[in-house]
């Protein structure tokens, strides 16, 4: 129960980070509820597979967030620079949350 309300709170924690940091980058206001859904399943994603042991999927993830990145373009060469800033910096907070939370579950459910 503990670790389920440590990972509630850190995916509130990410969402409201997220949001302040791309109000930054994109000068936008409020939450963007498709991103936090979308981030959640990918930190979903990496904690199933980290906690079965399946590091490789990391190298999936990332060909897979590539991919769907391909086509992006911005109007402005400095706005490219904040879109693959914030997005390189998106992707290692999610990765690093995942991590953690893989071993929250190990410690409070050891296999």
């Amino acid at each position: 129960m503990i670790a389920f309300v440590i990972l509630l709170i850190s995916e509130i924690v990410l969402a409201f980070a997220f949001s302040a940091i791309s109000q930054i980058f994109y000068k936008k206001l409020g939450l963007d509820f498709i991103s936090i859904v979308k981030g959640l399943f990918e930190r979903l994603f990496l904690v199933i597979s980290l906690y079965f042991g399946y590091p490789h999927a990391l190298t999936f993830f990332s060909a897979v967030k590539l991919a769907t990145r391909l086509k992006h373009t911005e109007k402005a060469e400095s706005d490219q620079n904040k879109f693959n800033d914030f997005y390189l910096f998106g992707n290692f907070v999610s990765v690093i949350a995942a991590i953690a939370y893989v071993e929250l579950l190990k410690y409070f459910f050891p296999r």
